[in-house]
């Protein structure tokens, strides 16, 4: 309910992948030249509040994608009273059904899936190294440790999930098959990010918080998912600012113990995966996708 009251109807609103596609690029590339220009504009108009210029300009990303959404479903209730047309389909953003798992047991395993599931697949990743501009990030995040934890830690969450798990993923779910729906949600998520080396780690943790999502419906378990993954960075990253920022878990410990880990790790992870999916209501997915 609390989604719907944010945008009138918004449960009704179900893009298939071009529109899906569109809110993208409003995102990642309107969005992004908005939030630009906002950050200038308060650099020449209040140099003092500089540092937080991310926290204050980062909701105008989100801005275009949510005034296409408005006009969007404003069109659709229009074309509806005029015409006659039958009630559109309308979708929960948040269900919370976590079958007989239940919520707390569900986010004490999914905290620890976020870890082993990192760690997993971090050799996926990391051999393509740190970039300068990702390097100067972490600095300033070190520098501005109270900004960068209500924007990396709080607003990502909320925002990038309300969008990519809430409405695209959700939207993909009423139009096509599950695991393609997640492939291109997660695919979005990734994009979205702008540069590779933080697209493939997006990529594969939008696939974990997609199958969560599709599973238990519960858009409240993806932003923990996501709060869980951000605010460990954020906290490796402020209260150990020694450790370089292209290291990895393997190049900080003996090799033997890295193996340990990681093969700890994975066991846990599909454990942890087929766990969850044996108890969680099998009607989940079909009523997410009820009117497909």
């Amino acid at each position: 309910m609390i989604f719907n009251k944010l945008i009138k109807g918004i449960d009704t609103y179900l893009p298939n992948l071009k529109q899906s596609w569109v809110l993208l690029a409003l995102t990642a590339i309107v969005g992004m030249l908005v939030a630009g220009l906002g950050t200038i504009a308060i650099a020449f108009a209040v140099p003092a509040a500089a540092q937080w210029a991310d926290l204050i300009i980062y909701p105008l990303v989100f801005l275009p994608a949510t005034l296409y959404i408005s006009g969007e479903l404003r069109n659709k209730r229009e074309l509806a009273s005029i015409n006659g047309l039958p009630e559109i389909p309308s979708v929960p953003v948040n269900s919370n059904r976590f079958g007989k798992v239940g919520l707390p047991l569900s986010l004490l395993i999914i905290f620890f899936l976020v870890f082993s599931f990192n760690i997993a697949t971090e050799p996926l990743y990391t051999w393509m190294g740190v970039p300068e501009f990702l390097k100067d990030f972490y600095e300033n995040m070190k520098q501005n440790p109270w900004s960068s934890l209500l924007t990396v830690v709080i607003f990502a969450p909320l925002f990038e999930e309300f969008l990519c798990r809430g409405i695209i993923l959700r939207g993909l779910l009423h139009h096509t098959s599950p695991w393609r729906a997640i492939i291109w949600s997660s695919l979005m998520f990734a994009v979205m990010h702008l540069n590779p080396w933080q697209a493939l780690p997006a990529f594969m943790v939008g696939m974990l918080m997609g199958w969560i999502y599709w599973k238990t419906g519960s858009l409240w378990a993806t932003i923990f998912i996501h709060f869980v993954n951000n605010g460990f960075s954020f906290l490796i990253t402020t209260l150990f600012p020694h450790i370089e920022a292209d290291a990895t878990l393997a190049s900080l410990m003996p090799q033997k113990q890295y193996l340990i880990i990681y093969m700890a790790s994975i066991i846990f992870t599909v454990g942890a995966l087929l766990f969850l999916d044996k108890n969680y209501d099998k009607s989940i997915s079909t009523k997410v996708q009820a009117h497909s």
